[in-house]
């Protein structure tokens, strides 16, 4: 089970994992959704994959390391779908779809779902740990995107990897604490006076 303060705890999260790895992460997933990470043991995940427990700590270590694995894997899954989510919109309307798609795949991510209805403090640990690293990948996966909409012009000339930063800001931020109307409506009240030329 994940405690917090282990004393093995890693800050961060690990590289993007290998598509190797996917097997044992898409078992531990299924494993958290069902039971909960706190509630889930490397026997749990061993059991799902139909290996022995030796076999998961050799290949992605105990369940906290599993969990970190499994988050970076989906943060990189995400982020790498956002250029095709953005293809013809212009102006802030583009950034407020990177940024909602983010929160919404986020959001709608089974474990994640979890974690928010049942698990709150190992994500309150996990984003402790993590958030530097969470804001620094999502800001340099957006910034080169923010920068060719400035040097285009349809958005205001901000300096793009600030504007990537506070993105990831707001992203992290609504996630933990949804806002109370419609997650478009509420992004456009800020970005659309902030981002419009």
């Amino acid at each position: 089970m994940v405690k917090s303060g282990q004393a093995n705890r890693t800050p961060g999260l690990p590289p993007r994992p290998s598509p190797a790895l996917d097997p044992y992460l898409d078992a531990a997933a299924r494993c958290f959704t069902r039971y909960g990470i706190g509630r889930t043991s490397v026997q749990d995940i061993a059991r799902e994959l139909g290996v022995n427990r030796t076999t998961v700590y050799r290949q992605v270590g105990n369940v906290e390391q599993a969990t970190r694995l499994l988050v970076s894997r989906e943060m990189y899954r995400i982020l790498a779908g956002l250029p095709a989510r953005v293809v013809g919109l212009s102006g802030p309307e583009a950034a407020i779809e990177l940024l909602a798609t983010v929160v919404e795949e986020a959001l709608a991510h089974p474990v994640v779902h979890k974690m928010l209805t049942d698990e709150r403090e190992l994500l309150g640990d996990l984003l402790a740990d993590g958030i530097p690293q969470f804001f620094q990948e999502i800001s340099d996966r957006i910034a080169p995107l923010i920068g060719l909409t400035v040097r285009a012009g349809v958005i205001a000339d901000r300096d793009p990897a600030i504007l990537a930063d506070w993105l990831a800001r707001i992203a992290i931020t609504v996630m933990v604490s949804p806002p109370r109307m419609p997650l478009r409506g509420f992004l456009a009240e800020l970005l659309v006076p902030a981002l419009t030329p």
